[in-house]
């Protein structure tokens, strides 16, 4: 399974915390059984907090740092030296972890805005990448291909269209494209899916961050 999906899936919160709690007092027993000099409790906390500011939101990462502080203070005590201290790590800790998990709620907040204008723009787009690959594509692209837009997404982009000026050419074209800036790209198109049907698709680079995408807006050919 990607990453992507496995951190987009939040877990069950109590399931969730229940099984830190389990980890940090089990690992600690563990270690105290073994005669080690160690308190891996208060480190096994901190990063169970981190965990929980992945998926939760920062408030429940503020809730729970007491239970974690106070979980690592009595199983400690007695055992380790300063056992309030290293408590205190973790309280600091589960605060940092709520400035993260709130930094993460924003991002998140802001993609889900710009994904909500992007569908909403009253234009045709997809976007792929320069191997050629489908990595978005708008709801008003969808009359364009036979397949629905989750279907379309991870598809090879030069499936869905047919050149008009062979196939060889429209590679070179679409590739040449990313190294384009300013006037997009402008290429006569058939559709895979409607034969019959002719597009003007508009091809324009974009840079996000280390990686290159190429937007394509599509235009109804008029016969």
């Amino acid at each position: 399974m990607p990453l992507k999906t496995i951190f987009s899936q939040k877990p069950p919160f109590f399931l969730f915390l229940a099984f830190s709690l389990s980890a940090v007092c089990g690992i600690e027993q563990a270690v105290t059984l073994a005669g080690e000099n160690l308190t891996l409790a208060p480190p096994i906390s901190i990063v169970s907090l981190g965990i929980f500011a992945a998926f939760f939101s920062w408030r429940i990462v503020i809730a729970v740092t007491p239970i974690f502080a106070l979980t690592s203070y009595f199983m400690i005590l007695g055992i380790a030296h300063f056992p309030s201290v290293r408590a205190a790590s973790v309280v600091i800790a589960g605060v940092l972890a709520a400035w993260a998990a709130r930094q993460r709620e924003h991002i998140e907040n802001q993609a889900r805005e710009i994904e909500a204008i992007l569908q909403a723009l009253p234009i045709p787009w997809i976007l792929s990448d320069s191997n050629g690959n489908v990595t978005r594509i708008s709801a008003k692209s969808t009359p364009f291909f036979s397949l629905p837009a989750q279907d379309v997404v991870g598809t090879s982009y030069f499936a869905l269209f047919n050149p008009l000026e062979g196939k060889g050419e429209f590679i070179r074209r679409y590739l040449g494209a990313f190294d384009t800036v300013g006037t997009p790209v402008k290429l006569d198109l058939a559709l895979s899916s409607f034969p019959g049907k002719k597009v003007v698709a508009h091809l324009s680079r974009l840079d996000c961050g280390m990686d290159k995408r190429l937007l394509t807006v599509l235009e109804t050919r008029a016969p």
